[in-house]
């Protein structure tokens, strides 16, 4: 069982440790075709998401911009590895990981399927998620992936942008 110190830090110091950060990627998006259940991208790393090797980060907020105008709901999905969710590293086809290989990984699922329209693009966003990240030892990155929960689009190799919002331990 982890053990908190939560009374080794007084509240200035405990306020003070929390760092407010907004990470962005723009992810290798698969240029196939994506059916309902379709990798979009995989396995992007999301570095220094947490302050130190190990440690913790709380997502807050996610945004999603849709420079494609498909406007899908997507599931985001983390991992503390690099695993694949599909057999091809590019995405495009449908979720087919091994049991025990990938679920093992996975430390939350956000979806995204409410989008604000910009007529020429699609911004989606969540707030107060509240989803603990812990990053493997060693290492200051969590892995993102991202699957296709609407109908047919397509996007180009650049045609998503994640913005992050995380509270880092």
């Amino acid at each position: 069982m982890a053990y908190t110190k939560i009374r080794d830090f007084g509240v200035v110091e405990r306020l003070g440790k929390m760092d407010v950060d907004v990470i962005t990627l723009t992810p290798s998006t698969t240029t196939a075709e994506c059916v309902a259940g379709d990798v979009i991208f995989q396995a992007d790393e999301l570095p220094n998401i947490v302050s130190v090797p190990g440690g913790r980060s709380l997502v807050h907020s996610i945004g999603v911009l849709d420079d494609d105008d498909n406007g899908q709901s997507i599931d985001i999905v983390f991992m503390d590895t690099t695993g694949l969710l599909d057999a091809t590293s590019a995405g495009g086809t449908a979720i087919d990981a091994a049991d025990g290989a990938i679920p093992d990984a996975i430390l939350g699922v956000v979806n995204i399927s409410t989008y604000f329209d910009g007529i020429a693009w699609q911004y989606g966003h969540k707030e107060n998620i509240g989803l603990v990240l812990k990053a493997a030892a060693g290492t200051q990155s969590i892995y993102v992936s991202a699957v296709n929960r609407g109908s047919t689009a397509t996007w180009t190799a650049a045609g998503l942008r994640l913005q992050i919002g995380v509270i880092k331990d």
